[in-house]
C-alpha cells in the first residue's frame, strides 16, 4: 500500500517525538510504502533543514521548498506558507498517485493543496487536525473583535477543508467537536491523543539533579506566546519568600527565551534553562523531577498538547492553568494534578499544596495511569494505523 503523508511542521532525528514520524514508522512496519512530505524550513529552529542528513530507514522523507520567516505571527509567515502550498502542488503533480493521502492540519495552505490533489486524483483523504486555525491566532492579535472579523475568511476556508476529507482525526475531543460542527456530522471524525510511546519513554533512566534539597519542577515545550512562564516565575519568587525551596527546569526554546532568561536574573537558584534537548535527555531530566507545570495563557485555543502526555508518562502530578475543560477533567478524574488560574498567587498556592501533600505519590500514580489508559502510542497509534491502512 502506498501511503502519502503530508505534514507541514515536523521535528526530525533523535530530538523528535513527532506524531507523523511515529505513525509513518508504524505504517511501514505493517508493510506500507510510506513517503512523508514536509517543509524544507524547520519552524521551531527557524532555519532550513539539511537535506543530506540521514532520515528514517523505515520510510522516505521528502522536503518541499519553503521560504524562511522569523516571526510566528507575521505577513512573511503567511507568504511563506503560500509559497509552500504552491511548491507542494507542483510536487504532487509529478508524483505517482498513492492509495491514500494522510495530511496534517495546519497549515491551511498545505491542507488545501492536499484536498485539491486528492479530489483531482480520486484518492481517499484523511486529515489529522493538530491545531485550530485561525482560532489559534485570535489570542495574540489585538483587539480580539477585530482579529475575529479579519480572520473570518480563514475560518470559512478551514471549514471547507474539514468538509472535503473522507475522514478526520483530531488530537482532542474538543477539536473533534469543532470539526464535526463544520462537517455537519461526526460519523467520520475520531480522536487520537498525541500521546507518548511508553515503551520508548521508559527506556530512558531518570536523571536527578545533583544538588539536593529542592522540590524539582519541570516545564517542557516552546517558550512563546501561548505559555505563561512569567506567572510561574512570579510564583517561585513568592514561594522563596515563604521559605520553600523549589527549582524549575525549563526544557525547550522559542522566541521569548532570551527575554525570560533576563527576567529571571534574580532567580538563579530557582530557574534552570536547559535549552532544546534531544528527546532522550529531556525524558531523563523530566523523570528526575517531582512536579510538572502546564502554564497556558488565558484564552488559548490549545487542547491536549504534546507535553501533557510526557508529564503523564513520567508519573508527575501537574499544576495546570490551561482552560481546556477536556484536560482539566482528565486531571481531576485521574487525581493527577491541580487546576488553577494563571496567576503567580494561584500557581504558588497549588505548588505549595502539592509539595506538602501526603498523597503526592498517589497523584503521581494517577498521572501514570492516565498515560497508560489514554496516551500510550503503542496502543492508540496501532488503531490509527488501521484507519489508514483500511482507507483505500
Amino acid at each position: 500500500m502506498d501511503v502519502l503523508m503530508i505534514a507541514h511542521f515536523i521535528d526530525g532525528g533523535e530530538r523528535s517525538n513527532n506524531r507523523f514520524s511515529a505513525l509513518a514508522g508504524v505504517l511501514a512496519r505493517h508493510g506500507a510504502a510510506v513517503e512523508l512530505v514536509t517543509s524544507s524550513f524547520h519552524h521551531r529552529a527557524k532555519e532550513h533543514r539539511d537535506p543530506s542528513a540521514p532520515g528514517s530507514s523505515l520510510y522516505a522523507t521528502t522536503y518541499v521548498p519553503e521560504p524562511a520567516y522569523q516571526a510566528n505571527v507575521s505577513v512573511r509567515r503567511l507568504l511563506s506558507h503560500r509559497a509552500l502550498g504552491r511548491s507542494l502542488a507542483d510536487y504532487l503533480r509529478k508524483r505517482r498517485v498513492p492509495d491514500v493521502v494522510y495530511c496534517a492540519v495546519p497549515s491551511l495552505e498545505v491542507a488545501a493543496a492536499a484536498v485539491d490533489y486528492a479530489r483531482r486524483c480520486g484518492v481517499r483523504l484523511i486529515l489529522d487536525v493538530q491545531d485550530l486555525w485561525p482560532e489559534a491566532f485570535e489570542m495574540v492579535l489585538r483587539p480580539p473583535w477585530a482579529a475575529r472579523r479579519a480572520l473570518t475568511p480563514l475560518r470559512h476556508r478551514a471549514d471547507r477543508i474539514y468538509r472535503a476529507a473522507d475522514a478526520v482525526v483530531t488530537v482532542s475531543e474538543t477539536y473533534s467537536r469543532r470539526v464535526s460542527a463544520a462537517r455537519g456530522d461526526d460519523a467520520a471524525v475520531s480522536t487520537v491523543y498525541l500521546g507518548t510511546d511508553l515503551r520508548r519513554f521508559d527506556a530512558y533512566p531518570a536523571k536527578r539533579p545533583p544538588e539536593a534539597g529542592f522540590c524539582e519542577l519541570a516545564y517542557i515545550g516552546t517558550l512563546g506566546h501561548s505559555y505563561d512562564l512569567p506567572a510561574v516565575f512570579g510564583a517561585l519568587r513568592t514561594l522563596r519568600g515563604e521559605g520553600h525551596r523549589m527549582r524549575l527546569h525549563v526544557m525547550g526554546s522559542g522566541p521569548f527565551e532570551e527575554r525570560w532568561r533576563r527576567d529571571t536574573d534574580d532567580l538563579r537558584d530557582e530557574v534552570v534553562f536547559h535549552g532544546r534537548l534531544d528527546y532522550s535527555e529531556m525524558v531523563s531530566r523530566l523523570r528526575g523531577c517531582d512536579i510538572a507545570v502546564n502554564p497556558i495563557v488565558a484564552g488559548s485555543a490549545g487542547s491536549i498538547i504534546n507535553k501533557v502526555g510526557d508529564y503523564a508518562a513520567a508519573g508527575l502530578p501537574v499544576v495546570n492553568t490551561q482552560e481546556c475543560e477536556e484536560y482539566r477533567s482528565l486531571l481531576t478524574s485521574y487525581a493527577a494534578g491541580i487546576n488553577c488560574d494563571s496567576t503567580p498567587a494561584a500557581i504558588a498556592s497549588a505548588l505549595a499544596g502539592l509539595a506538602s501533600d501526603r498523597r503526592l505519590r498517589e497523584r503521581g500514580q494517577g498521572s501514570r495511569r492516565l498515560a497508560e489508559e489514554r496516551f500510550d502510542r503503542g496502543v492508540t497509534y496501532e488503531r490509527l494505523s488501521e484507519l489508514v491502512l483500511h482507507a483505500s
